[in-house]
């Protein structure tokens, strides 16, 4: 037999195979993921439908995630109508953001050497989601309960190392943080430390990267659909 025909047999006998393998993985990715879920703190979250609530947003783009809190100190006014205010947190590279030691070599330092970690707070009227230069983005609105909202504030201002800014640019404050930025603490592990400081089903752990942080936020997100379809579905018609 040519062996060009029996190589031609192999591929199209192993093609669905490698689907299969492919199938395969991709199961047992997201299994080991849903397995690995954090369960939400009771008590924390989700607030309770009557309870006093809070709002708590998160930005993701292609590299950073931020949270964000509308300003409690009232409504900005424009010509164009009513304006939130947001007050937003996130954390980044000292050397990457503010002494634009970029590069290569800024990744690899940044990744696998601990490096001075600096904490942002901004002002805005739109949230990073909504005007980052790095799309795409998403963005997720989730509700707290007083005493999460108040134990995620305490969370981002204990990661102050002082506050005493080390640069401002625009509309955003750098503060010293009080851990150092690596592999396994960057702004995504940030973010879910905090997040789960308030209860959300959130594993730091998990949150290595855009895409595993923005898993756990959906599936948060669903967890709230689900109550409230049972709350819905719980009351008299």
């Amino acid at each position: 037999m040519n062996r060009s025909f029996c190589t031609l047999q192999e591929k199209i006998f192993l093609f669905p195979m490698s689907l299969h393998v492919i199938d395969g993985a991709i199961a047992l990715s997201a299994t080991v993921l849903l397995s690995a879920c954090a369960s939400p703190v009771e008590g924390l979250w989700p607030p309770p439908p009557e309870s006093v609530q809070h709002t708590v947003s998160v930005s993701i783009d292609t590299w950073h995630a931020m949270i964000a809190f509308p300003r409690e100190d009232g409504t900005e006014h424009s010509a164009l109508g009513s304006q939130h205010s947001y007050e937003e947190w996130g954390y980044a590279e000292r050397a990457w953001y503010l002494e634009a030691k970029t590069g290569v070599s800024g990744i690899v330092r940044a990744l696998f050497w601990p490096t001075d970690g600096v904490v942002e707070v901004g002002h805005y009227d739109r949230v990073w989601a909504e005007r980052t230069p790095q799309p795409p983005s998403d963005l997720f609105t989730f509700r707290l309960t007083e005493e999460g909202y108040q134990r995620l504030r305490r969370r981002l201002h204990a990661t102050l190392l002082s506050e005493e800014p080390l640069a401002a640019f625009r509309q955003s404050s750098f503060y010293p943080a009080q851990r150092s930025y690596h592999l396994f603490h960057t702004c995504h592990q940030y973010a879910a430390l905090a997040l789960r400081e308030a209860g959300l089903p959130i594993s730091p752990f998990w949150a290595f990267n855009r895409t595993s942080l923005a898993w756990q936020l959906r599936h948060a997100a669903r967890l709230v659909e689900e109550q409230q379809t049972e709350v819905s579905a719980g009351e008299p018609h």
